[in-house]
């Protein structure tokens, strides 16, 4: 006689950590292992597709080969994972691990935007003046001697204006320096500073022996710091 089918869906089985879970011949009553999978969505979202094809682990190939064929679309995605001898924990945990991993592909493949952006940043450039906006010379009051450099007159309608050279520049552009956190980061990323501050200084020393330079200098730093006075 066969069993039941209200005593069959009532069968429990005892996972580790979440105690009495319905088996995996029912599956599909596991409501917070369904809850979870449906929110990763493995069959529509091809971020988890790609980490269960490449997943070391056989069970997970075969969940993934699984929840794609059409034989078992209408098959709970719990029933499927429990089928697979994968419980709710253990397929979090996985994920956990690959999403950090895929986190951090994300962040190596932008490093190298971000690197060449530092690098920009870290450069002198030429700007406008700020004192005379470009125009090279700046207002002056009239009286001023005649040795001032480019001491002028100019009209401006009727009133005559008085100007001379900007004492800042001679161009309408002045350097400014690149920013300093972004310098110390690349000369640090380069390898010719040490963490913090400080410049690595190299010393060959020709045709030494390697256990001759050793007994010498074992390694040379010279610290550059700077100085108020």
């Amino acid at each position: 006689m066969g069993m039941n089918k209200r005593v069959a869906a009532l069968i429990k089985e005892r996972d580790e950590i979440r105690g009495l879970v319905p088996s995996t011949s029912f599956g599909i009553k596991d409501k917070e292992y369904g809850a979870y999978l449906t929110k990763l969505n493995p069959r529509e979202n091809p971020n988890v597709r790609q980490a269960l094809a490449c997943s070391p682990d056989p069970r997970f190939q075969e969940f993934l080969e699984r929840v794609m064929m059409p034989r078992y679309k209408k098959v709970s995605m719990q029933s499927i994972a429990k089928a697979c001898n994968i419980d709710l924990m253990e397929f979090n945990k996985w994920w956990q691990k690959e999403s950090t991993q895929a986190a951090l592909a994300v962040a190596q493949t932008a490093s190298v935007d971000i690197t060449r952006d530092m690098v920009e940043d870290a450069r002198t450039v030429n700007v406008v003046c700020d004192r005379c906006d470009g125009m090279t010379w700046v207002s002056a009051p009239a009286g001023l001697p005649d040795k001032t450099p480019g001491y002028r007159s100019m009209e401006s309608g009727e009133e005559v204006l008085w100007i001379r050279d900007c004492p800042v520049c001679t161009s309408g552009k002045i350097r400014k320096p690149g920013d300093a956190h972004a310098r110390d980061r690349v000369l640090e990323m380069s390898g010719l500073t040490k963490k913090g501050g400080g410049m690595v200084l190299v010393q060959n020393f020709g045709g030494a022996s390697h256990s001759s330079a050793v007994g010498e200098l074992d390694m040379m730093t010279l610290d550059v710091t700077s100085e108020v006075g």
